[in-house]
């Protein structure tokens, strides 16, 4: 019986241990992750060629715009079409899949 409490004794202290470590790791990661919000935040200031400062003003700006253009009527679909970007039709639009290049196809 001496041999079952003494393996449960080592049980209960690498369950401790591993406690101890997952609450370190824990922190560790919350730490990594607030840096990479502020390192994010300079990268998207950086992008928009302005201080992180003038970031959110940014942001809530085009946000209040999106809101507005969303509230007359504009579905997402039309605002991606209104700057240019692409759409989910667009994406499998069979004007952008090509199987060969276009300057081949005179020579057969």
């Amino acid at each position: 019986m001496g041999i079952y409490r003494e393996k449960k004794e080592q049980l209960i202290e690498k369950i401790e241990f591993y406690k101890k470590r997952i609450a370190d790791d824990t922190a560790k990661k919350r730490v990594a992750e607030d840096k990479l919000k502020e390192v994010s935040r300079l990268a998207l200031a950086e992008e928009y060629n302005c201080k992180p400062r003038e970031l959110d003003e940014i942001i809530s700006s085009e946000h209040t715009l999106l809101q507005k253009q969303r509230a007359s009527g504009l579905s997402d679909e039309d605002l991606l079409k209104l700057v240019g970007g692409k759409t989910a039709d667009s994406d499998y639009s069979s004007d952008n899949i090509s199987f060969y290049d276009s300057l081949d196809n005179n020579e057969d």
